[in-house]
């Protein structure tokens, strides 16, 4: 069996989400520090129950992180120590902390001859890019784009088209958040993670995710569980299959759903 699970707003949880939570006496943990300061907190129950998870089943994180930004999550080299991670949304994978190579070369020469090049995608992009709306930009371990925006400064009718000529290049365009992504087909969590369940062995898949990102793995998923205030949710409640299961709650008490819902699959044997 294998519990796949996104990060970012599934299992971790930035600081604007810790309001009001601490009046509900949940007990959080600081999981991850940039330039010194924390950034990404857990709660204290999702630590403990996905640490017994970790070592009855396979536990893959799974995250549109690149490589370095995975890396500053503590909690997963101190405390729970997964065999593999899925990072850059698929487009490497670590396996006891180390890159797969070979699975990079594979993403990398599926890029070269199926897709338009990462460098010609800039270049287009600077047709209709600008400052006004574009606040920061950065190529994710050299396998896709984002672009941190001002979404009510957006060109939209520019960028439309740009979506349409970038979905004939074998390219996605997801707008999550304040994050525009630019993302080729073959990087995705969906092929990663078939990877890795065919390579151990492990028929069974139970995966969890907020973002539309994240429908690549419930497509694979025998049972896939999104936290009620994601992205998923608010599009695709009334679309998806009976496999789908969306929690009650929202932020840290949707992650403590998660995992005990994962609980409950294992301690029944993992009879979905």
């Amino acid at each position: 069996m294998i519990f796949a699970s996104d990060l970012d707003r599934t299992l971790i949880y930035s600081e604007k989400f810790i309001v009001g939570f601490a009046e509900k006496s949940i007990k959080i943990r600081p999981v991850e520090y940039k330039e010194g300061k924390i950034i990404s907190y857990m709660s204290e129950k999702v630590i403990s129950k996905l640490k017994s998870i970790s070592e009855n089943v396979l536990f893959i994180p799974v995250t549109t992180r690149t490589i370095e930004q995975y890396e500053r999550i503590d909690v997963f080299k101190n405390l729970i120590k997964p065999q593999y991670a899925i990072v850059t949304n698929g487009g490497n994978i670590l396996k006891d902390g180390r890159l797969d190579v070979n699975w990079n070369k594979n993403i990398k020469n599926k890029i070269k001859h199926e897709c338009l090049s990462i460098d010609e995608v800039i270049n287009k992009f600077k047709e209709i890019a600008s400052d006004r709306w574009i606040l920061k930009s950065r190529k994710a371990d050299d396998l896709f784009l984002y672009y941190i925006i001002d979404r009510e400064k957006m060109a939209m009718n520019e960028l439309n088209d740009f979506v349409k000529w970038l979905r004939n290049k074998n390219w996605r365009s997801v707008l999550h958040g304040r994050k525009l992504y630019f993302i080729p087909n073959c990087v995705n969590k969906r092929e990663s993670l078939s990877y890795i369940s065919e390579k151990e062995g492990r028929e069974i898949i139970i995966a969890a995710g907020d973002s539309i990102l994240d429908l690549d793995m419930a497509e694979i998923a025998d049972y896939f569980i999104s936290p009620r205030h994601g992205e998923l949710y608010n599009t695709y409640r009334e679309k998806v299959k009976h496999e789908f299961i969306f929690t009650e709650n929202i932020g840290f008490v949707a992650s403590h759903e998660i995992v005990e819902k994962v609980m409950q699959n294992l301690l029944a044997g993992a009879k979905i």
